[in-house]
């Protein structure tokens, strides 16, 4: 038993450590350098009293990191790399790394901006979470996979235009965004998960392009700022039950011209009267 709380002491408090082929560094500016070739590891989280921890090595220093910068040669930036570290405001990711993981940045509350690069194909699920002071992000269009919950409660995002090669929002990827007034969903989406966008109450419109085929229950809970909806796609989707629950339903509702009884049909049940459903503007 003491070798083992001696062996987690070593990994939390040790100020600099060397995992696989990648390895860190922690200056005085707050700068945390990650360098080496290769993925990063998946470090393990566990949240939750008693026990609120990170496997991460400079977890017991992440109040002091200030910046983060990835060497190039790094490949991967591991699951729950940088959770947590509330005074991160800026990180500089290179033109090597291919994916983001899972938790990446969770609960980054002072990060402000990230550019993510054009090699990056994945970006994991609840990656920026929390990220609450994130106003702007660029998402490339190297990115063919966004995992649920990615951005969940990024309050402060205004914007967002979602990559080319994406096929599906998944479950609550745009979570009580409440600050988020634009999206741009491609033609290549084909699903809109559960609680998508939900609570993202400055959203005035949407396009729902003709790729979509299924919207999952709640993905526009409570938007109350909707005005208007476009429907781009000649058959309706699939709607799961509460799709625009907590939706003001007095603004119109715009598909195309020859399917205007098929989406009467079926927005029914979303509570949207049939004389706000008219004809798609060109």
């Amino acid at each position: 038993m003491k070798k083992y709380l001696l062996l987690i002491f070593l990994v939390l408090f040790s100020f600099s450590a060397i995992h696989a082929q990648t390895e860190w560094k922690l200056s005085d500016d707050g700068t945390l350098t990650i360098s080496g070739t290769g993925d990063m590891p998946n470090y393990v989280y566990w949240g939750g009293y008693p026990l609120h921890i990170c496997t991460t090595p400079w977890y017991s220093q992440r109040k002091k990191i200030k910046k983060v910068v990835i060497e190039d040669g790094v490949t991967r930036i591991g699951e729950n790399s940088f959770s947590e570290c509330s005074n991160l405001t800026f990180a500089t990711i290179p033109n090597s790394v291919t994916s983001i993981g899972d938790c990446a940045f969770s609960a980054c509350i002072g990060l402000i901006s990230v550019t993510i690069p054009n090699s990056v194909t994945s970006i994991g699920g609840w990656a920026f979470e929390y990220c609450t002071s994130l106003t702007s992000i660029t998402i490339p269009n190297s990115v063919t996979s966004i995992g649920d919950w990615a951005f969940e409660s990024c309050t402060s995002l205004t914007s967002i235009t979602i990559p080319n090669f994406v096929t599906s929002v998944g479950d609550g990827t745009f979570f009580h965004c409440s600050s988020l007034a634009s999206i741009t969903i491609p033609n290549s989406v084909t699903s809109i998960g559960g609680r998508a966008f939900d609570g993202c109450s400055r959203l005035t419109s949407i396009t729902i392009p003709s790729s979509v085929k299924r919207i999952d229950m709640w993905a526009f809970f409570n938007c109350t700022g909707l005005t208007s909806i476009t429907f781009e796609g000649s058959t309706p989707p699939e709607f799961e039950g509460g799709v625009f629950e907590g939706v003001n339903k007095s603004f119109p509702v715009y598909v195309p011209e020859n399917s205007i009884e098929a989406y009467k049909k079926v927005l029914r049940e979303e509570f949207f009267e049939e004389k706000y459903i008219k004809p798609l503007q060109h």
